[in-house]
Formats: structure tokens, C-alpha cells, sequence
């Protein structure tokens, strides 16, 4: 970057300092904001969805534990900390279907 990095120096050189105060500014501004509205929570990805249900069903679905394990699943991973408004029925279900075919669960209706 030897070259690139002394042209880059020389541009920013050339910067005014009332320009560089403002943009310094504007991102601590910016970053108070998001400081405020509180951090941002993750999404549960696959992985996470999996260990949740089988922490909620202890490994087994009954005819008990099926009705509820949608909202169940849900709320326990908002527990663990994450944003769940993307986790739809859909996107569970498939994932309950294949940890079923896998073995990883037993269902027992």
C-alpha cells in the first residue's frame, strides 16, 4: 500500500479541520443514538432455533408439548437475548420436520 497509502496521506492533508470536527461529530452523535435506543439484538440463526428446541421439548414432541412449542421456542429465545419478529411458523416447522428425519428428536404423537 506504499504508494496508494502516500496519496491517501497527501488527500487528507487537504481536508479542512472544520470539515474533519464535523464529520468527528456527526458519529459520535450517531453512535449516542444507537447507544439510547439500546444495543441491537441478534437474530437466531438455524443453529440456535435447534438448541432451543431442544431445550423446550427436552428432545421429545407429544401431543402435550406441540400446540404451545411454537410460542414456547419463541419466548425462551427471547430470554436468551435475541430479536424473533423473522422466525415465522414456517421456518420452525421445517426445522422441527428435519431434526425429526435426522433423529435428533423423537416424536411421540
Amino acid at each position: 500500500m506504499g504508494e496508494r497509502g502516500s496519496e491517501f496521506e497527501k488527500l487528507l492533508t487537504m481536508v479542512p479541520e472544520e470539515l474533519l470536527r464535523e464529520i468527528e461529530e456527526f458519529e459520535r452523535s450517531e453512535r449516542e443514538k444507537h447507544r439510547k435506543s439500546g444495543s441491537k439484538k441478534p437474530f437466531p440463526s438455524n443453529e440456535d432455533v435447534v438448541e432451543a428446541i431442544k431445550e423446550v421439548s427436552g428432545g421429545v414432541i407429544t401431543r402435550g408439548n406441540i400446540d404451545e412449542l411454537f410460542d414456547a421456542v419463541k419466548k425462551h429465545l427471547e430470554d436468551k437475548g435475541f430479536d424473533t419478529r423473522f422466525l415465522t411458523e414456517g421456518r420452525f416447522w421445517r426445522l422441527v420436520t428435519s431434526m425429526a428425519k435426522k433423529g435428533i428428536i423423537k416424536v411421540r404423537l
